[in-house]
């Protein structure tokens, strides 16, 4: 029998803590919440969960988790991604992969 290393995938909330370069000295209590709200955001925005997309509105919610004006423009400023997403979207793909765009379809 072959020798096959099964490796987990990691889970969204690893992937977080990794994407925002979480230390051992920070506490990561929030992180969960922030990715169940971004869960909601998202599927608000494009009608289904991508994780992608969660983990960019998590990492705006805990960098701006302080400041209410400052997540609102943060969140703002990821409209045009959201806009891409639906707008490219295949129905039929469950992919959690961003979608490719043609440089010069992209404000069209």
């Amino acid at each position: 029998m072959a020798d096959e290393k099964s490796e987990e995938e990691p889970t969204l909330l690893d992937l977080l803590k990794q994407h925002i370069r979480l230390e051992d000295d920070m506490d990561p209590s929030m992180l969960q919440f922030y990715l169940d709200a971004a869960d909601k955001y998202v599927q608000r925005k494009v009608g289904h969960s991508v994780k992608y997309l969660q983990l960019m509105v998590a990492t705006v919610m805990n960098d701006n988790r302080s400041a209410g004006d400052d997540l609102a423009a943060a969140l703002e400023a990821l409209e045009p991604i959201f806009y891409l997403e639906v707008r490219t979207d295949d129905p039929d793909s469950q992919s959690n992969e961003p979608t490719q765009v043609d440089s010069h379809t992209v404000g069209t």
